[in-house]
């Protein structure tokens, strides 16, 4: 009925130790508050350390974002990579939120919130959005539940959000074909029914370009302030540098901001830029094509009769000689894409046969059997190339070599090979730049 208890011990002498129960209370709550402190120094520390890295990225994504590409600006998120500046913030912070709960302890949470992100992700950045195919569930389920067994050994841990960004890092560039997401604009079973080709091939040149290309390259970074974001790109870095008739529109001025279009039409961005008003700015178009033909228009038609064996006075480029007064029919122009995880997950298989359909060209009968599509790749980042499909649905892999040149027939069924972003890669060579034009006979001139 006391509050304390005394306990007394002989030691065999004249001496006895005393204890008392509160004594072993107190040392109990010494413990806990020990333990408890511990852990949130832990913590706090845990979270510096994460604030830290976080800052680090950032200044990364800072130092390497491309500010004047189509005067806009452009930032690698980590692990997303790059991404339109308006968006860039809204995906680094979504991104963080798994890694954040899993710093904390929160494991479980964490891994719970990236399976939610992995979903509504691509619908906020990626062309289209295009909805999510069944395999990509399947892959996502996939890679969750490796994601989820690796850090296992972390479990509740700050750790974890260690483990967890290292292997996303260096696994998802590296995916297998088969545990990949891919975003189809074509269902992949619907493929074989969209060729037409039954007998496709792309011609690979070599060498056919390898003296221009160094300067090329040169001449198009260097003026990437007046290259176009191409609109139906979204949030994703998806350029042409010259006239472009398959993206060039002219849509109504509004609204002041979209998902597709970002800031566009503020005071702080050049209208002109956008591939959605382009048509609207036919002052703009003609300067970057007077640039290109002073600079490039004997060297590309040079490099476009090395491949046809023609005469290079036999070459006529858009905005020159015939071509000259019919708008529609502009200098080649250049297609560059800054790597990103979702452009590795994204799949456009599509035909060249709707561009240009004309009968005669300066009274020159033309054969639109053998129009053709010409590439020039000025970089080859790893994975850069080529698809194309059989009618049995056999796909092929094309390999970019720069120096050469691609082509093949407007009616081959291709797509841009979806190509990975790396962590640690952000240069210009990274990036997807090449020269494309579409070429038809029309009596003895191409």
């Amino acid at each position: 009925g006391d509050a304390s208890t005394s306990i007394s011990v002989g030691n065999g002498d004249s001496d006895v130790i005393t204890s008392s129960t509160n004594d072993y209370h107190k040392t109990a709550k010494n413990t806990d508050a020990k333990s408890k402190h511990a852990s949130a120094v832990s913590t706090r520390t845990a979270l510096k350390v994460y604030a830290l890295i976080g800052t680090i990225l950032t200044i990364r994504s800072y130092l390497a974002g491309i500010t004047a590409a189509g005067n806009e600006t452009w930032y690698p998120v980590p692990l997303i990579g790059f991404v339109r500046s308006d968006l860039a913030v809204a995906c680094a912070l979504l991104g963080s939120i798994p890694f954040t709960f899993m710093v904390v302890g929160w494991t479980h949470v964490g891994l719970v919130s990236l399976a939610a992100l992995a979903v509504y992700m691509p619908h906020l950045v990626m062309p289209g959005p295009i909805p999510i195919p069944d395999q990509a569930y399947a892959c996502f389920a996939f890679l969750w539940t490796v994601f989820a067994v690796l850090v296992i050994p972390s479990w509740r841990k700050p750790t974890a959000a260690v483990v967890l960004f290292c292997v996303m890092a260096i696994m998802l560039p590296y995916l297998p074909e088969g545990f990949k997401p891919l975003f189809s604009s074509i269902p992949l079973e619907h493929i074989p029914g969209e060729v037409v080709n039954l007998r496709p091939d792309i011609q690979e040149e070599v060498g056919a370009a390898a003296l221009e290309s160094g300067p090329l390259l040169e001449f198009v970074w260097k003026n990437r302030n007046d290259w176009v974001k191409v609109s139906h790109g979204r949030a994703l870095g998806y350029f042409v540098f010259g006239k472009n008739f398959n993206h060039d529109t002219n849509y109504p001025l509004t609204p002041f901001y979209s998902l597709r279009r970002g800031f566009r039409l503020s005071k702080y961005r050049e209208t002109w830029g956008e591939s959605d008003f382009r048509l609207g700015y036919p002052g703009k178009r003609a300067e970057v094509s007077k640039m290109f033909r002073e600079t490039f228009g004997t060297s590309l038609a040079t490099i476009y009769s090395r491949v046809l064996k023609v005469d290079p006075d036999t070459i006529v480029l858009g905005d020159m000689g015939a071509l000259a007064k019919m708008e529609n029919m502009g200098f080649p122009a250049v297609k560059i894409v800054f790597p990103s995880l979702f452009w590795h997950w994204f799949n456009n298989p599509h035909t060249d046969s709707y561009l240009y359909r004309m009968k005669e060209i300066d009274g020159n009968r033309c054969d639109r059997a053998r129009q053709r599509t010409f590439l020039i790749p000025l970089t080859e980042p790893p994975g850069a190339g080529l698809y194309y499909w059989y009618k049995n649905g056999t796909r092929v892999d094309v390999d970019y070599k720069v120096g050469n040149v691609y082509s093949f027939e407007v009616s081959v069924l291709h797509a841009i090979r979806p190509f990975p972003y790396f962590e640690w890669k952000h240069g210009m060579m990274d990036s997807r730049v090449t020269i494309q034009a579409f070429g038809i006979p029309c009596g003895d001139k191409w």
